[in-house]
């Protein structure tokens, strides 16, 4: 398969597929996605193409604030990134998207960013879906040890008391020479 049977098969798979969003421009800077309202605060060398966007935009997107857009190598490439007074990784927060842009996107590379004017906020420290406080049934009917510590040692066996005491008995017999 040569190169431009290659680009021909991506071009049809990217027409075949189906949009993660709905997504409208209601104006010029004014984007409807999925029912949130978002602005285009900047669009560097007209970097924002809708087409594109919709094709790479995936609905976790709608918990950042800002998205951010660069172009590398023909293809375009979204990053997340929360307000500055959001409780997260300082690498995340917006003011951090500078030094994203000259340090991972190409560059002089054509970018936008998008705010999230509606975005869905997570709870912070609250429990997630795949986050439960139920434990896997025990299939075995196992034993469950006593609570000790690490540095806890077991009682010694001859110390032991209660009804399943055992006493050791020993026989000593002598070798036979032969």
């Amino acid at each position: 398969m040569d190169h431009s049977q290659i680009e021909d098969l991506i071009e049809q798979r990217k027409a075949e597929r189906t949009p993660y969003a709905e997504i409208q421009r209601v104006d010029e800077t004014t984007l409807d996605i999925n029912g949130h309202i978002y602005s285009i605060e900047t669009n560097v060398r007209d970097a924002f193409d809708l087409g594109e966007f919709s094709n790479r935009f995936n609905p976790i997107f709608t918990h950042y604030d800002y998205i951010v857009g660069d172009w590398g190598y023909g293809q375009l490439r979204l990053t997340g990134f929360y307000r500055d007074d959001r409780n997260v990784s300082e690498d995340l927060r917006y003011r951090t998207i500078q030094d994203y842009l000259l340090e991972v996107a190409n560059l002089g590379t054509n970018y936008f960013i998008i705010k999230n004017l509606d975005p869905v906020v997570r709870p912070v420290g609250g429990k997630t879906s795949f986050q439960t406080n139920q434990r896997p049934k025990d299939k075995h009917n196992k034993r469950k040890r006593p609570n000790r510590t690490r540095n806890q040692s077991r009682p010694p066996k001859s110390f032991q008391t209660g009804k399943h005491r055992r006493k050791r008995q020993f026989t000593i017999r002598q070798r036979s020479e032969d």
